[in-house]
C-alpha cells in the first residue's frame, strides 16, 4: 500500500518523517470511518495528532483514538523497533 492515508504505524512514521513537530505534536492525515483513523480507503480524510511522548494518536477534540506502544518514545519496545 503506497497510500499514506491508510492508518498504520508505518504510515505514521512516514508522515512524521516529512515534517517537524509543532510544540511536540505532529499533524497526521488518515482516512476516517466512524471518527477513527481507518486502514481502508473510505474516501474521507481527516486530521489527527500524534504525541510521541505518550505514543498517542488524538482527534481534533484531543480524544485519544489509539495508544501505540511502538510509537511511544518512552516505551521500551519503541527503542527496540
Amino acid at each position: 500500500m503506497d497510500d499514506v492515508y491508510h492508518y498504520s504505524i508505518e504510515n505514521v512514521r512516514t508522515q512524521i518523517a516529512a515534517q517537524s513537530a509543532v510544540l511536540g505534536v505532529y499533524e497526521l492525515r488518515f482516512y476516517v470511518e466512524g471518527g477513527r483513523p481507518s486502514r481502508e480507503n473510505t474516501g474521507q480524510v481527516d486530521t489527527f495528532y500524534y504525541y510521541p511522548s505518550g505514543g498517542t494518536i488524538r482527534d481534533r477534540d484531543m480524544n485519544i483514538m489509539y495508544y501505540e506502544p511502538k510509537l511511544d518514545i518512552y516505551h521500551t519496545s519503541s527503542r527496540d523497533a
